[in-house]
């Protein structure tokens, strides 16, 4: 009888080292899934999976955070974008009541004319200045802050010029 389980034996062996094993669990058979049960395969599947998972968290969470951060600052250009044309508008605002002042002088006193006429060159002139530092967007901020404060004390000196020529 020994003779006869000894080819059984080896076709068995045979048969189960014909098996191929895979670490996938969804290929590989049922001696695949208890090899890689024993050898800790799938755990190192599971934990580099996880690692894999855990790095691209991180990387979302960086990404939110950075476009918080871009948010923020687009808010604050905004505002600062906000605030400079307010005092562009001001200024438009000044400049047309002072137009408006001359107009009325313009008609009070008709030997006042070329006085007239100069202080509106004047005045276009610095409404030239002020649209194209209104338009430049590569001056810094603080500079442009400066040539504002420039134009504001030019602008001043028009008006108290304005005022004179319409109490004369």
């Amino acid at each position: 009888m020994r003779a006869h389980l000894l080819p059984l034996a080896v076709l068995l062996a045979v048969g189960v080292s014909g098996c191929t094993t895979s670490e996938d669990p969804a290929q590989g058979g049922f001696l695949s899934g208890i090899s890689n049960l024993s050898n800790g395969t799938y755990q190192n599947r599971i934990d580099e999976r996880q690692k894999t998972l855990e790095d691209e968290q991180d990387k979302n969470v960086q990404q939110s955070r950075a476009a918080e951060r871009l948010a923020a600052q687009s808010a604050d250009v905004k505002a600062q974008r906000e605030a400079a044309e307010a005092k562009y508008a001001d200024f438009q605002k000044s400049l047309q009541a002072s137009r408006n002042k001359l107009a009325a002088a313009q008609k009070a006193n008709s030997k006042k004319k070329a006085d007239v006429t100069a202080l509106n060159r004047d005045i276009d002139s610095l409404e030239k200045k002020i649209k194209l530092l209104q338009q430049d967007t590569f001056t810094p901020d603080a500079d442009k802050q400066k040539r504002l404060d420039d134009l504001r004390k030019e602008r001043e000196a028009l008006e108290r010029e304005v005022d004179l020529l319409v109490r004369r």
